[in-house]
């Protein structure tokens, strides 16, 4: 594959310069590591997280009913689980979220190199372990990560093959096209994009094999995802994808980075366009589009009949992060260009991901579970609004009971709400009134009411 303009002519100094692209992947791993294990624990558990962390506990016959029921979610709660063997702490229950960032950036390297050669597979590597988007979902103890490693791994799999022969090494594919699902659904839609890169390169000899490979990989994710449809379809719960929550999964996916976002249009327009003499295979800018397309595509379609999360097009990071390797490639024609463009890239990065880690926490559960704690009177009662938020709670305050209806001589009610007015609303339903009057009211996050009702 193309190196780009870095070669010595002395042995010594080639020989080094193998052993540092050597450990390329490995020293980007551990900058990914390093970037999200930064003060991992001191965030409250959200009601996103709290959730697949209480489906994840109990007995490993507790876990296989609970995978039943909730398909989409089970490598996720599987990985929570083994992690829960450890601790069940906020760091430990991340854990396996920054673990998988890592190992994705890392084989990420890898997939790239075989790509774009090595200055674009480090520049890759480096794309995707900065991206803010990546390393905010490496901070959550949500399927993102797991989704992305999917990906990475899946493609990776499909390269091998590609070009060391097939053989049986499509069978590790197959495997792994038909575990997407179970990873993150929307990790499955990546077989699009191979299936093109197939297409692309339609002149290979073993052309069947690799189509029987794709077929039943897909066929089985096909049928995963069917499960996990009928599994999330519930047409009164359906809420359209507005544009607003799309644009902010795009820009999720992209880092909030617009040096990224840039250098990413730069590579794809160079994978299609440029007659250079470093430009990949076509097949090769078949399969980056497709990585960063398929995702989008896939959610825009579900979206017409399955509830959605906008937060789940972070999965397109390693096709983004492949093209801004294309344009580390480019730059390597000139010596020193890939160095100031990483430099340019990291500055930004920088910049995107202190942004992100530094802003107010959204749902302080753990907060307000102390103020509960310390407040609530012998006589009165505890409503958590919605009810899914119940397990956020549960997990700082176990020992407190939380009932659906306020009772007693007052009741004190914690609301997911972004705004006063909305807690009051949301919380209308439990407490009776005018039985109950609004006392005070406490904000704890952007996100996150607690409020003390009492009898009048």
């Amino acid at each position: 594959m193309n190196e780009g303009n870095f070669g010595s002519n002395s042995p010594v100094e080639r020989a080094r310069s193998t052993i540092a692209w050597l450990l390329a992947p490995v020293l980007v791993a551990l900058g990914s590591l390093a970037l999200g294990a930064i003060a991992l624990g001191s965030r409250s558990i959200t009601t996103a997280e709290a959730t697949p962390i209480a489906r994840a506990g109990g007995s490993l016959g507790d876990l296989l009913l609970t995978i039943e029921t909730a398909p989409a979610q089970a490598g996720h709660l599987v990985a929570l689980h083994v992690a829960m063997t450890v601790g069940d702490d906020e760091l430990t229950l991340r854990a396996p979220s920054v673990l998988a960032v890592a190992l994705a950036a890392g084989l990420l390297v890898v997939l790239g190199t075989m790509l774009l050669g090595r200055v674009g597979g480090l520049v890759a590597g480096i794309a995707l372990a900065a991206n803010a988007g990546v390393v905010v979902a490496s901070r959550e103890a949500r399927p993102y990560a797991l989704g992305i490693l999917g990906v990475v791994v899946a493609t990776l799999l499909l390269v091998v093959a590609l070009e060391r022969g097939g053989g049986w090494r499509w069978a590790p594919y197959a495997l792994a096209a038909a575990a997407l699902p179970l990873l993150h659904p929307l990790a499955a839609s990546v077989l699009a994009a191979h299936g093109g890169a197939l297409i692309a390169r339609r002149d290979r000899a073993d052309l069947r094999t690799a189509g029987i490979a794709l077929v039943s990989g897909t066929a089985v994710a096909g049928c995963l995802l069917a499960w996990m449809a009928a599994d999330r379809f519930d047409s009164s719960a359906l809420d359209s994808l507005a544009l607003d929550r799309l644009g902010r999964g795009l820009a999720s996916a992209g880092g909030w980075n617009p040096v990224l976002a840039l250098a990413a249009i730069a590579g794809i327009v160079f994978l299609f366009r440029s007659a250079h003499s470093l430009s990949p295979a076509r097949w090769v800018g078949v399969l980056v589009v497709g990585l960063i397309a398929a995702p989008v595509v896939v959610t825009l379609l579900a979206a017409v009949a399955l509830p959605v999360h906008a937060g789940a097009l972070v999965l397109c990071a390693p096709g983004i992060a492949l093209a801004v390797g294309a344009t580390g490639l480019l730059l390597s024609t000139v010596r020193g260009l890939v160095a100031a463009g990483l430099g340019l890239l990291l500055i930004a990065s920088t910049a995107t991901i202190a942004m992100r880690l530094s802003q107010p926490v959204h749902e302080d559960w753990r907060a307000l579970a102390a103020a509960v704690k310390r407040v609530k009177g012998p006589r009165e009662t505890v409503v958590v609004v919605p009810e899914e938020s119940r397990a956020a709670f549960a997990y700082y305050a176990p020992y407190v009971t939380t009932i659906r209806f306020a009772r007693g001589e007052g009741a004190w009610v914690a609301v997911r709400a972004d705004t006063s007015d909305r807690a009051i609303d949301a919380s209308r339903p439990y407490v009776s009134t005018p039985r109950y009057a609004l006392l005070r009211q406490f904000k704890y996050g952007d996100g996150l009411r607690l409020q003390h009702w009492v009898r009048p």
